[in-house]
């Protein structure tokens, strides 16, 4: 079998790097052992312009937040499945010093800020005695039922190997790549952590591990607002429960929920919400993230025919769809990579 690419992995990173290959009528394969903890599949999907304690706006917010929802809503209609859930983000205030300084910054006229509050807005459901903000271009995507859906139309159009990749069977010549029967003119890397990867295990990664609860509440909180301060509380409509997160952790990278995570984030949502709240399970995943907080998205410094597309953090959901764009832009078109991507900036780290 011959084909354009090698795809190895299938989670938020492989999907946006197929769907922009099939605009320009790509052969492809992906390869995807289906792991169950991966970060894609237990991840709440929560897109949201406007982060951090100082609430600034995330970084080129206003270049990926109108193309994700565009692209999300493109893959729906292709799919025919639901799975953008756009929703309006409610940030409460900390303090009156809080609502001060916010009121008191040139962002208060941020194209993503719907309306701000000076009093108590959500007083029956949470803690906001000083007012918030609510923003818009924000939401959540369920990223289990996408890849679920995704899959499902790979499978149909015999573009799927279910089957974890042997780097030992990956033979790299001049111009093709040869994995057992098949024979590709590239491969690209969408496959989470790199430290088993020997193409590009050089690159300084950080891979962070999360864990998100899932609960129920005594009554329903606005299904149309996602509450943000501290915590995320979403809820799918598809499902019965709040999923609250998330933690983070660099040391301990494995898939086993923790009572010191569970700790963390009860003694955030008790200082957000006014309700009694019940857990019903505690989930944990590991993002795959590089050390300068920046998608880790190119090609190998000697093997011409090899690309990473990777890294992508905590913000997959947003930064996948609009980096796919430029990464496959880059390759087909050769037009440049972003400089804070594009992994060239890490070449000097690499011996062959």
């Amino acid at each position: 079998m011959q084909i354009d690419y090698i795809i190895v992995g299938h989670g938020l990173a492989s999907v946006a790097v197929v769907e922009h290959l099939k605009k320009y009528n790509k052969s492809f394969l992906v390869f995807s052992d289906e792991n169950p903890n991966s970060s894609s599949k237990v991840a709440a999907g929560l897109y949201n312009p406007v982060t951090g304690r100082k609430m600034k706006q995330t970084w080129k917010a206003a270049e990926l937040f109108p193309y994700l929802e565009q692209f999300y809503t493109k893959l729906e209609n292709s799919l025919q499945a639901k799975f953008l859930h756009k929703r309006t983000i409610y940030r409460p205030f900390l303090s009156l010093e809080d609502q001060n300084d916010w009121m008191s910054r040139t962002e208060t006229n941020d194209v993503f800020v719907t309306a701000t509050y000076t009093k108590p807005n959500f007083q029956a459901y949470i803690k906001d005695q000083f007012g918030g903000i609510l923003l818009n271009n924000s939401g959540f995507l369920d990223v289990k039922e996408m890849l679920e859906h995704h899959k499902n139309r790979l499978v149909l159009d015999r573009q799927f190997i279910n089957e974890r990749i042997d780097f030992n069977l990956i033979e790299v010549q001049k111009e093709k790549i040869k994995y057992k029967k098949i024979e590709s003119k590239n491969i690209i890397f969408c496959d989470g952590p790199l430290s088993q990867n020997p193409f590009f295990n050089w690159l300084p990664t950080a891979p962070v591990k999360g864990e998100i609860l899932h609960i129920k509440t005594e009554k329903p909180l606005p299904e149309e607002i996602i509450f943000n301060r501290g915590v995320f509380l979403v809820k799918n409509p598809q499902q019965d429960f709040y999923r609250v997160g998330a933690t983070y952790e660099w040391k301990k990278l494995d898939y086993e929920p923790t009572t010191k995570a569970r700790k963390q984030l009860t003694d955030k949502l008790d200082d957000l919400l006014k309700l009694e709240y019940e857990i019903i399970e505690q989930v944990a995943g590991i993002r795959p993230a590089s050390k300068d907080r920046r998608p880790l998205i190119g090609n190998h410094p000697e093997l011409k025919n090899v690309f990473i597309f990777n890294g992508l953090g905590t913000k997959g959901v947003s930064l996948a769809p609009f980096f796919a764009n430029e990464f496959v832009e880059s390759i087909i078109n050769s037009k440049k990579l972003n400089d804070e991507v594009n992994i060239n900036r890490y070449y000097p780290l690499y011996s062959s």
